[in-house]
């Protein structure tokens, strides 16, 4: 399968009522097991990057290695920027070769989001790149109060102004769910999800789904979600795997491919958990 923009990723997700997982990988062999994972378990996946991985490896680095090994995969694979805070760095994204980018103008007040996701889509559209937003705030689950007040949810009648707007490919929504460790379990509003979902046709996307119950992800699959992000998991994953396999290994590769053994059958869980249908490429 080549290389396929997030959006055609998305537009099968809703289709057959599944949502596509979407990891955020940081080297060739994270990028390698996300991949090999989704092709044993049939389905799309997306490959995602952080902005601030720039400190480390140009991005446009990392988008050539995540590309090439999209173009040669067994599964569609798309590949996205993550959390661009400014239309700079989204600026950067494109360029770099990221076929689709996240600009997360959340915590601007709505108009000044809504203006700026504007120039972004217009701007990115011109190029052939798919852009996802974020309205309501998505914040840090170490405050409960971020993930468990509603007022700072994602409100169904300013989603749809917001899309009409923006004209954006894909909205990341505010239902309960935050990024990072939660201080406490999660309960996502599927109520208000299901609401927004039938206000609007855009795909939605849940940022924050390390550590939100299995039962409720996949709830949130059934009502709309189209997209779900997993990081915090993910390198909490890659981490232990990859200090107890130096550990038993002598050599950094013996290493790296012992601790594939123990994070693709991870990521093939998260596979599972987002495909309530049970779907399969051919």
């Amino acid at each position: 399968m080549p290389l396929v923009p997030v959006k055609d990723i998305l537009k099968c997700a809703d289709e057959n009522q599944f949502a596509a997982a979407a990891f955020d990988v940081f080297n060739f062999e994270s990028i390698s097991w996300v991949v090999k994972a989704a092709e044993i378990e049939k389905v799309p996946v997306i490959l995602m990057f952080y902005p601030d991985m720039k400190t480390f490896i140009p991005l446009s680095t990392l988008a050539a290695i995540a590309n090439d090994v999209a173009r040669n995969a067994a599964v569609p694979v798309g590949v996205h920027l993550d959390h661009s805070r400014t239309f700079h760095d989204v600026m950067l994204g494109i360029p770099a070769g990221f076929q689709s980018i996240m600009f997360d103008g959340s915590a601007r007040p709505f108009e000044e989001n809504a203006a700026i996701t504007r120039q972004v889509v217009e701007s990115a559209h011109i190029m052939g790149v798919d852009v996802e937003a974020e309205l309501g705030l998505v914040g840090s689950g170490s405050r409960k109060e971020d993930f468990m007040d509603d007022s700072l949810y994602t409100d169904p009648a300013f989603a749809k102004k917001f899309v009409e707007e923006t004209n954006v490919d894909s909205l990341a929504v505010a239902i309960g769910n935050s990024h990072g460790h939660y201080v406490c379990e999660p309960h996502l509003d599927i109520k208000r999800l299901d609401e927004i979902n039938r206000t609007i046709s855009t795909p939605l996307v849940l940022h924050g789904g390390s550590g939100i119950p299995p039962e409720q992800v996949t709830e949130s699959v059934k009502y709309g979600i189209n997209k779900v992000n997993i990081g915090t998991e993910f390198f909490a994953k890659t981490k232990a795997a990859g200090a107890q396999a130096l550990a038993e290994e002598n050599s950094w590769l013996g290493a790296m491919n012992k601790a594939g053994e123990e994070v693709i059958p991870f990521v093939r869980s998260r596979l599972q958990w987002l495909n309530p249908t049970e779907f399969r490429l051919p």
